[in-house]
């Protein structure tokens, strides 16, 4: 692959749907942009509250752009044909810093003479217009260079014929589909924006956007294996065919700007065997096309700055340190990541005017699309490629005097506590877990007790969901959903003085567990431990930091946090800030997705409890809404409540490449094995 410029449309910001999207974050309009395109640059360039995210973002940053999509209320109208070309139904705003554009607003060039000389792969091609003659001219070449391919053939009900794609047999459609991890996705574009407002960027931003995707791979990859499939593969390069189709349900539509009698539209279908292709927009003034020259050189550039290799793009060096994960992490969000959901997007549109583009441009439903996780997987490896770099952990040095062994970490289902201690749930069983492991039997294996179980559960159901966010037509949907357990951690604290510790809970299957970006992490916690105490720590899954709370349990709590037109229109009121503040109790991975569903037999799995300082940590013992952990912090000037690198302990390699040697020896973690299983009788729900 070649290498990256800097430029990012900026694929979402809550979904690509806001109306007020058409100015910039920190308040510069489109008219002052014209004006001077470097505008927003300089005034973050300039401010001395504004750095990047590590040291030097800034210098790095050549283009900052936002997505613009008009919204109205109105019916779907059903067709087979592809989606009708509609007059401005997307506007992106680009931003040249202080490299200029390869190409040219230079007059009576055509577009095929200023792609000829496109040589710059650094930066994307933008050719100014101004006139409508001068526009119109442009675009009747465009339509000669960009020739959109044939769209893939529908039935009058929007899916294609069964023989090509049939729903029924995708093992990983439910998965895909769920509603409430496309609406945990679409909340944290909002609530985790990259937006500098009064000079402050949401705190570790960067870092988070790689940590979130990364926890959503690892459960998707989780439940492939668990269907008998492969862990996803990665983009390999944006050359290849993509091999997988993608049939969006027709129930899930968008706005269409174009043509009053059909308000609303389908999201375009993509066949397999597509290719990615250059692509061109309007952004009005201007034409912007991304190539995918421009993606490889982005991509290598990257590359580059990661292995600390001189690079034009990035003049100042990328440390092999752990602060540096912001830095990395904005940059790959901001640019490669943002520019290429806008390529994918545009597969089935490479003319991409007045055409409505796919889910891959919207953090609302791009889960959805199979192409969705071969991208980010593509991401993440080159996140990973820099953690690589950095080496193994210590975790000697900064260790608790504390002693946690395999035989401390048990499961018990609440509903089975709940007949045999009903009194209990009043101090989350506490009581109840001295007794059974504590005093006596603080040193003795109690695996074979009654309450205790080796394995968790989790079942398939069934509900009506109402599609709110469109035409509020209904659909028979089937989800995972898990049976409630509750954590009963044994702990001794090895010196006389109080000791404060995080208690820190992940979970991957046996066979991918040398792989740290596979570890699932579901929770972490504080708790304080008197001198020499021999302590039972209790915790209830529901509490989890990993998961929106209060837990999604019902139908009625799962599709709350849809964000309907009337909602969305509510929210154009507020900016990125306001809408990040009064969405984050709505943020986290949803409750019945927090186990992989395992399989019928029993999937092997292993959970670690790895144990730290408490004090060094600064993680708050608050847990009241919202995930704490894939959200960042409640408000916008917060700090993330963990001063540990996002995914610790699984933030840098493994020892010679074992989890095994990694933890060995260690008395502050203990790992143990346990199954999840998928069961067909039913269990009781609490």
């Amino acid at each position: 692959m070649a290498e990256v410029g800097e430029v990012h449309n900026n694929y979402l910001q809550g979904g690509s749907y806001e109306k007020n999207a058409h100015k910039y974050h920190d308040g510069i309009s489109r008219r002052a942009f014209k004006r001077d395109p470097s505008a927003l640059y300089k005034r973050q360039y300039d401010d001395g509250k504004v750095k990047r995210d590590a040291d030097a973002f800034a210098d790095e940053m050549a283009r900052y752009g936002l997505v613009y999509m008009v919204k109205k209320r109105g019916q779907q109208k059903r067709e087979a044909s592809p989606l009708l070309p509609k007059k401005r139904l997307y506007e992106r705003d680009a931003l040249i810093q202080k490299r200029n554009t390869t190409t040219s607003s230079q007059k009576n060039l055509t577009i095929t003479e200023i792609l000829a000389s496109y040589t710059d792969y650094s930066v994307p091609i933008t050719v100014s217009y101004y006139s409508d003659e001068e526009k119109q001219r442009y675009l009747e070449e465009l339509q000669k260079i960009f020739i959109n391919p044939e769209p893939a053939k529908l039935n009058a009900d929007g899916w294609p014929d069964k023989s090509v794609y049939d729903p029924a047999n995708d093992l990983m459609f439910w998965w895909r589909n769920d509603p409430v991890a496309n609406q945990h996705h679409e909340h944290w574009h909002l609530v985790m924006p990259s937006t500098i407002i009064d000079g402050v960027r949401k705190d570790r931003e960067g870092e988070n956007f790689v940590y979130m995707h990364r926890h959503m791979l690892s459960r998707y990859d989780a439940d492939r294996l668990g269907c008998g499939l492969e862990i996803v593969k990665p983009l390999p390069d944006y050359l290849t065919p993509i091999l997988e189709a993608f049939y969006p349900d027709p129930l899930l539509s968008q706005d269409n700007d174009s043509d009053p009698s059909t308000p609303r539209v389908w999201f375009p279908a993509r066949p397999a065997n597509e290719s990615i292709k250059d692509i061109v927009q309007d952004m009005g003034g201007y034409f912007i096309i991304y190539t995918v020259k421009f993606l490889t050189y982005t991509y290598n550039e990257l590359i580059k700055w990661i292995d600390q290799n001189d690079s034009v793009v990035h003049p100042v060096k990328l440390g092999w340190n752990d602060t540096e994960a912001v830095t990395l992490g904005s940059n790959l969000e901001l640019i490669l990541h943002n520019i290429g959901h806008a390529v994918l997007g545009y597969i089935m549109h490479p003319y991409s005017i007045n055409w409505a583009p796919s889910v891959l441009v919207g953090a609302r439903a791009g889960l959805r699309d199979p192409l969705f996780w071969r991208w980010h997987r593509h991401l993440d490896n080159i996140f990973l490629r820099w953690q690589n770099h950095l080496g193994p952990n210590d975790f000697l040095s900064e260790a608790p005097n504390v002693t946690i062994r395999t035989t401390d970490i048990y499961f018990s289902f609440t509903d089975v506590l709940l007949k045999v201690a009903p009194d209990g749930k009043k101090d989350e069983w506490q009581a109840y877990a001295n007794k059974l492991f504590g005093g006596n039997y603080f040193d003795v294996d109690r695996s074979n007790v009654t309450v205790v179980t080796s394995e968790l559960h989790t079942k398939m159901k069934n509900r009506i969901l109402v599609w709110r966010e469109d035409n509020f037509d209904k659909e028979n949907i089937t989800y995972v959903y898990p049976r409630d357990w509750q954590y009963f951690i044994r702990v001794k604290n090895n010196v006389d003085i109080t000791t404060i510790i995080t208690i820190r809970i992940f979970i991957v299957p046996d066979e991918l567990a040398d792989s740290p970006v596979h570890w699932i992490e579901l929770d972490k916690f504080k708790r304080a431990l008197k001198p020499y105490e021999k302590a039972v720590i209790t915790r209830s899954c529901d509490k989890a930091v990993v998961i929106r709370k209060p837990a999604q349990k019902t139908v009625n709590l799962m599709d709350e946090t849809q964000i309907n037109a009337t909602f969305r229109t509510t929210l154009t009121g507020y900016n990125d800030k306001e809408k990040a503040e009064l969405l984050f109790c709505d943020c986290g991975w949803p409750y019945n997705m927090i186990l992989p569903r395992g399989t019928k037999e029993g999937a092997k799995y292993k959970i670690i409890v790895f144990i730290s300082d408490g004090l060094n940590d600064l993680v708050p013992t608050y847990d009241e809404c919202g995930s704490t952990l894939l959200c960042g912090a409640q408000k916008w000037t917060d700090k993330i409540p963990d001063a540990k690198p996002l995914g610790y302990p699984f933030n840098r390699p493994f020892k010679n490449g074992s989890y095994e040697k990694t933890f060995s020896g260690l008395t502050n973690a203990a790992i143990r094995d346990f199954t999840i299983k998928l069961v067909d009788e039913d269990f009781p729900e609490v």
